[in-house]
């Protein structure tokens, strides 16, 4: 009995991109004298890059008190009571990833 042919499918493994929707924050209307939040990831170089970016903050946009918070690690999310605490706090909030 001869053989019969195999048969393949060919699979498309993509899928299209769902994006959430996202509005973002509020924008303020200056930064002079605002309070703002840093978070720092932990990994290399983050309080680095937010170090320059406080510093440039205060020196062109006179922003008022910085307030920081260090994760713990940068797999981990950082503590909700620091969270809570900034978003209170805080009029804005800049979150930096290091490398």
């Amino acid at each position: 009995m001869p053989e019969q042919p195999k048969e393949y499918v060919l699979v498309n493994p993509t899928t299209q991109a769902e994006a959430a929707n996202f509005n973002g924050a509020p924008r303020l209307l200056t930064l002079a004298g605002a309070r703002i939040g840093l978070i720092d990831d932990s990994k290399r170089n983050a309080d680095v890059l937010l170090q320059e970016v406080a510093e440039v903050l205060r020196t062109r946009y006179e922003i008022g008190e910085v307030r920081w918070h260090r994760k713990p690690s940068a797999s981990r999310p950082a503590d909700p009571e620091a969270m809570k605490e900034l978003s209170e706090k805080c009029d804005a909030i800049v979150v930096a990833v290091g490398d």
